[in-house]
């Protein structure tokens, strides 16, 4: 079946949608993006990633619709794909400007661009990945959901260069995040996680596995982390909205957990699926 997405009011087959070469997202990544997962055809967390574009358009000063048309948006996108499974992508920019210049030369119309596509649910536990440290390059707003990722692929590009899943990001020694999620630790029972700061860009899995691991009467520290610890460190997982919650086994030589998913992070798995099945079952 022929991918459909939405540009600017127009649906189009994925292949013959075109942006104008002066829009600001393809010439200054002047955007914002939101990656939304879908069990079944039903958009997972959405009013949360919703909120979160909200915040993102906010502090970049992009207009937004109300949030209700995203939401129509996203319904007809997975209708016309007939997608079950599958992750949703959102990107608005600041649009197209007649003259390539830093500021816009005249109020602009954003462009809207949507599109679907098919993943494989998870309902088991994961094999553990390996991580690999390395400094955090980017810049110090990492709280926006910018489309500008050039840091982000560089440092995926060094991890791969080390054979590792994952970088595990730091600056000067505080941990922050990885290129495409975030990290939690588990020391003697108790959950800990890097404050959602600038720092950050702070995932809505995270949010929730904050919220199941409390349902679970797990206590949880949201607080400065730094690399001199994960010694100490009895279970490692990353959460994002593709990969839901990741065991991690490795941390360069560091084996954690003998390099299988711990007890705490099989228990969070769990409860995620269940939330998963709550939102099929509605």
């Amino acid at each position: 079946m022929t991918q459909v997405v939405y540009l600017n009011g127009e649906w189009h087959a994925a292949t013959a949608a075109k942006i104008s070469v002066n829009d600001r997202g393809f010439l200054f990544a002047d955007g914002i993006y939101e990656v939304i997962p879908v069990y079944q055809q039903r958009p997972f967390l959405l009013d949360l990633h919703l909120q979160r574009l909200q915040r993102s358009a906010a502090a970049i000063s992009l207009s937004l619709a109300p949030l209700e048309t995203y939401q129509v948006l996203i319904t007809e996108l997975l209708q016309r794909n007939r997608v079950m499974d599958g992750l949703v992508y959102l990107q608005l920019t600041f649009g197209i400007d007649e003259h390539r210049q830093h500021l816009p030369s005249q109020p602009l119309t954003p462009t809207v661009y949507a599109s679907v596509s098919p993943f494989n649910a998870r309902w088991e536990i994961p094999t553990p990945f390996t991580v690999t440290l390395l400094d955090d390059i980017r810049w110090l707003r990492c709280d926006i959901k910018s489309t500008s990722l050039l840091g982000n692929i560089m440092l995926k590009r060094a991890c791969q260069q080390r054979h590792a899943d994952e970088p595990l990001l730091h600056r000067d020694g505080r941990i922050t995040e990885g290129a495409s999620c975030n990290y939690f630790f588990v020391r003697d029972g108790q959950l800990y996680t890097p404050p959602a700061d600038h720092l950050i860009l702070a995932g809505i899995t995270r949010t929730w596995v904050i919220h199941l691991a409390k349902q679970l009467q797990i206590e949880v520290h949201e607080t400065p982390l730094f690399t001199h610890e994960l010694t100490a460190m009895d279970e490692v997982f990353l959460t994002s909205s593709s990969r839901e919650i990741q065991p991690v086994g490795q941390i360069d030589d560091i084996m954690i957990g003998q390099g299988q998913c711990g007890p705490i992070t099989a228990q969070l798995i769990g409860a995620y699926h269940t939330s998963k099945r709550h939102l099929i079952q509605e």
